[in-house]
Formats: C-alpha cells, structure tokens, sequence
C-alpha cells in the first residue's frame, strides 16, 4: 500500500510540476525571432532615446540622451536631438542595410559633423558604433570621435 501512495505522489507531483526550463528556450526563441537583424532594420525602429557616449580628444567619454523621430520635413527620415552642455545639436538621417547616417547641426542650418555609424549586435539590444567627423575648416586634420548608441529593448 504504501509503495501504491508513493506512486501516486510522486506522479501528482509530475503533473503538477510546470516544464519551466521549455517554456524558457521557448520564449526566448519567441523573443529572437521578434528582434530584428542589423540589415532588415528601418528609420522607425530607431525611434525613441538613445544613451550616446561621445569619446572626447583626450580619450574621455561624456554621455547625454540622443532622442530619434520621424522628420517632420521628410516622413521617410531620422530627425533627433542630444545636448552638449547648453547646446542643442540637432541630427538628420537614415538607417540602411544596418549602416547610420546622420548630419549634425547646431544652429538648424550648416552642417557641422557628419555620423557614419553600423550595427554592432542584432537582437533586442544592439549598440551602434560609428565615427562622428567634425567639419572644421581650419582644422589641418579632420576631427574624429567615435560614438556608440545604446538602447535597451528594441
């Protein structure tokens, strides 16, 4: 008789026992396949506030807010913002096959950088590095900094 109760717990405790560990690699399969990859992403996946480290001459990275858009001058482009100190620059572009590029202003008409950016990652979480070159005619060589964008949850 008691070898028959054992049974029958044990059996209970089986059916009742949720298959946790499957339906983990299940929802994370679900969740892959909803992330997009680097080349199938469009202007309006970027939408939303980015973390943007700028790495400065010296080798020192300052981090502000980057915020994208849809342009309001062009339905099918990126228009955005960030603050460096009291500044407002301001960024126009586009994403295509997982490559960013953006122009940069500060006084909402001369271009006063230029981004060239690539999608590190696919998935949910990707980061996008890249070059912002600084336009300065009396500069001898041009300025570069790299930047990365980050954003948690596509």
């Amino acid at each position: 008789m008691r070898l028959h109760l054992a049974i029958f717990f044990i059996a209970l405790c089986a059916v009742l026992t949720p298959a946790s560990g499957q339906n983990d690699l299940k929802n994370a399969a679900e969740k892959a396949a909803n992330c997009p990859e680097a080349k199938d992403l469009v202007n309006t996946d970027l939408f939303g506030n980015w973390t943007l480290e700028l790495q400065s001459n010296s080798g020192a990275a300052s981090t502000t807010r980057l915020t994208l858009e849809r342009n309001p001058e062009f339905a099918e482009s990126l228009a955005g913002y960030f603050l460096q100190g009291s500044i407002r620059h301001e960024v126009f572009g586009d994403i295509e096959a997982g490559v960013l590029d953006l122009e940069e202003s500060n006084n909402g008409k001369d271009i006063i950088a230029i981004w060239k950016g690539r999608v590190a990652s696919s998935g949910c979480n990707p980061a996008i590095t890249g070059t912002r070159r600084i336009i300065d005619a009396s500069a001898v060589t041009p300025i570069e900094q790299s930047f990365v964008l980050r954003r948690s949850g596509w």
